[in-house]
């Protein structure tokens, strides 16, 4: 969602390093080492982080003309999550200890066997159940060095920048009124932006004024 289709919600951040020499093929061997892989439902892992293509998200083989677009590299981060809801374990956890104790002609079961039961029938509705998929918009400017990440939400995006960085071996610069000042702007020559770095925190408010208002709380 974000680039083609749905609401334009981004975070905008910036690469300030030099791209490396021939990193159009780097980049291709990176980002398929860094591909979506699914979730293995034998295992307890319960989210599964990675590039999928921005149109459709079980695209996770990807072509350069599939992400290349004049001077902009566009991916899709895909976040699957298979996780067996509480109450529906309970129930066939219950079901199963039911079974157990019917077959050895048992009143009850001790807490161990509970809790192997328990496991076991997770384990279970895992291999039945399909993961929820969500995939997110990635837009970068590699021209400009501006990345659009198509999300709000802090943990998303802090899976995105660890992922960008691990595929790309490039920071990500988060945007904020000091960041664009120094990067986002492009008319500032040099003696603007080393005035920019000496500038000091400065509150707008004086001391007496946040007294009484702290008070008032």
């Amino acid at each position: 969602m974000g680039a083609f289709t749905g609401g334009l919600t981004f975070r905008q951040y910036y690469v300030t390093e030099a791209l490396p020499e021939g990193w159009k093929d780097a980049f291709h061997q990176a980002i398929a080492q860094h591909a979506f892989k699914d979730i293995d439902p034998h295992t307890e892992e319960e989210r599964a982080v990675g590039w999928c293509s921005p149109h459709f998200p079980l695209d996770v083989e990807l072509e350069q003309s599939q992400y290349l677009y004049n001077e902009y590299l566009v991916l899709a981060l895909r976040i699957d999550t298979l996780t067996v809801p509480g109450p529906l374990l309970r129930i066939y956890s219950e079901k199963e200890s039911r079974r157990v104790m019917a077959e050895q002609k048992r009143a009850s079961l001790n807490r161990y066997e509970k809790a192997e039961i328990k496991e076991r029938v997770k384990l279970d509705l895992r291999r039945k159940m399909m993961a929820s998929i969500k995939a997110i918009d990635m837009v970068w400017s590699w021209s400009s060095g501006t990345v659009r990440f198509f999300s709000t939400n802090e943990k998303v995006n802090l899976e995105f920048m660890e992922l960008f960085e691990s595929t790309f071996g490039l920071q990500l610069t988060p945007e904020a009124p000091y960041t664009v000042a120094l990067h986002g702007w492009h008319t500032l020559d040099d003696a603007q932006k080393a005035a920019i770095e000496r500038i000091e925190p400065e509150s707008f408010a004086d001391a007496d004024t946040m007294l009484a208002a702290m008070k008032e709380v």
